[in-house]
């Protein structure tokens, strides 16, 4: 290895451990008074040191000068640690104190930095090799080293603990934390401890202490910064700047700066930075929106939960009152408090009509509230559809009659199977869509028939499908599209049935989806009828 190279490597050694320590400044000026502000500053103190320790032990070319500074650098490793330790018990808050298990680290940790310091049992001699300076381990390194594993992943584990239960914000600290924790524990158990004790020699220690630098300024940033991006940058910001070292390194290791050769790796490296700059501003971009879009929803989701939670009181409140005036009323019809003329009773059927559709209103507005907090209970039992529908019909069949319309049921040539159905569910489905036809039609009437459709892969068994077909108004393509939602209303709605909410073939949708059925509807046009189909599953 030529000297050139070596002094590359201890400048760039000098570098990070000098930009360590000034991100410990950082944080500590940001807040003095912070206890893991101080502790942190003291961890990145001990973390310059180390390499600082390697680069003095490369230049004094002396066997006893070398030693020492060599044995200093690993002892300052056992004063990291412990500073490490109880910057995990602070970071990103303290939660659950362990006395003497801190009792024990600090002693520990001093007992080993004494050790390597003071005796040959962790590094016992150097020797000068063409590399630089290597290391020869003492009888007491496994146990060293076991203790540099061991205590850092202990920390770790009581980190992880108390993970899940910090805030949202605190998890991308500590996932900030443990992205740089992972990248520096790798380089230095690879580079620092397996290595040296697998080959016996610590020729590539330079990429163990690099990887300082990944710990402090991610933990750094974790501390500092109030906005904080997810792992997601993190890792695109780690990737461009581990290539954007890589192409540098191939440009300034080539002998002549001069040269075409050079020329050309130095132009790779600065359009790599331009394009990665770029990247990462696209991966900022994209979580800003991401974060933007999560954050309209909870406030919409927010909003719905207060409009169903608003809904279902209300209407509870509404139809108990409801009902009583439904049956005052009805005594009254019904001479219960003696007879009225002919003049009231009019005005009284004309009341009980309009609160008979506010009892429908309200029982639309709790099925909405039901179905969109999941709270809809299903009750199936056997069910035959040439039973529902002309029930429905003969319901129906006076609300027809004032418009001069005609109710049609075409039975079926063959007996419909019957189905596993909630049947009050699906006639509240047939009456919803006949009713609509009703309102929106002004001459002719709505003819309902029913087919048994082919079984399928999905249903051996087959399909029932129902169609409701009246002569009314019509619908554009626009219209269909948005029918089935709640709260929607075609054109029609407003010129036809002013006193409807929209909410009947959105409960209609609703429930026959909770049978694994389909419901759709089609038009010619507006002025030309519209055609209402049912299909449910037999099963």
């Amino acid at each position: 290895m030529s000297p050139s190279y070596l002094f590359i490597e201890q400048v760039v050694l000098i570098l990070i451990g000098f930009a360590t320590f000034v991100l410990g400044f950082w944080v500590y000026a940001s807040d003095r008074k912070k206890k893991l502000n101080q502790v942190f500053f003291l961890m990145t103190i001990f973390i310059s040191i180390w390499p600082a320790c390697g680069f003095l032990t490369e230049l004094f070319a002396h066997p006893l000068s070398s030693l020492f500074w060599a044995r200093l650098g690993y002892a300052v490793v056992s004063l990291f640690i412990i500073t490490y330790y109880f910057f995990i018990n602070l970071f990103p808050r303290k939660e659950k104190s362990f006395p003497l298990l801190d009792k024990i680290v600090i002693i520990v940790g001093a007992f080993f930095f004494f050790i390597a310091l003071l005796t040959d049992l962790v590094i016992k001699e150097i020797t000068f090799k063409a590399w630089g300076v290597d290391f020869i381990f003492g009888q007491g390194a496994l146990f060293y080293f076991s203790f540099v594993i061991f205590f850092p992943f202990l920390a770790l584990y009581l980190l992880l603990r108390k993970y899940f239960n910090l805030s949202p914000v605190e998890k991308i600290r500590v996932q900030y934390f443990l992205i740089g924790f992972f990248i520096f524990s790798f380089a230095n158990v690879i580079f620092n401890i397996i290595l040296p004790v697998w080959r016996g020699s610590v020729q590539y220690y330079l990429f163990g202490n690099y990887s300082s630098i990944f710990l402090v300024g991610l933990t750094a940033f974790a501390i500092v910064k109030r906005e904080l991006f997810g792992v997601k940058v993190i890792l695109t910001q780690i990737l461009v700047m581990a290539v954007a070292i890589l192409l540098l390194a191939q440009a300034v290791t080539v002998t002549n700066w001069l040269s075409l050769e050079f020329a050309w790796k130095f132009g790779l490296f600065l359009l790599f930075l331009f394009f990665g700059y770029l990247l990462i501003q696209s991966v900022i971009r994209e979580i800003q929106r991401r974060a933007e879009l999560q954050r309209l929803y909870e406030k919409v989701d927010k909003l719905s939960r207060a409009k169903s939670e608003f809904i279902s009181i209300a209407s509870h409140q509404l139809r108990t009152p409801l009902t009583a005036i439904k049956g005052y009323i009805s005594m009254l019809l019904e001479g219960t408090y003696g007879k009225f003329g002919e003049k009231a009773e009019p005005p009284l059927e004309k009341v009980y009509q309009s609160n008979e559709r506010l009892i429908k209103l309200v029982n639309d507005l709790l099925n909405v509230s039901r179905i969109e907090s999941g709270e809809l209970g299903v009750d199936f039992q056997e069910g035959n559809i040439e039973e529902i529908i002309p029930s429905v019909l003969d319901e129906l069949k006076i609300k027809a009659d004032e418009k001069k319309l005609y109710l049609k049921w075409q039975k079926p040539a063959k007996p419909l199977p019957k189905l596993t159905i909630d049947v009050d569910k699906i006639r509240q489905v047939i009456l919803n869509i006949v009713d609509n036809c009703i309102k929106y039609t002004e001459k002719g009437g709505v003819t309902v028939s029913t087919e048994l459709r082919d079984p399928s892969a999905k249903w051996p068994q087959g399909k029932i499908l129902i169609a409701i077909k009246d002569t009314g108004v019509g619908m554009s393509k626009e219209e269909i599209e948005k029918m089935f939602e709640s709260f929607s209303r075609g054109r029609a709605g407003a010129r036809f049935w002013s006193a409807g909410l929209g909410l009947g073939l959105y409960i209609a949708k609703k429930f026959t989806e909770l049978h694994n059925g389909k419901i759709w509807a089609e038009s010619e046009g507006e002025g030309k009828g519209s055609t209402f189909f049912i299909e449910l599953p037999i099963k």
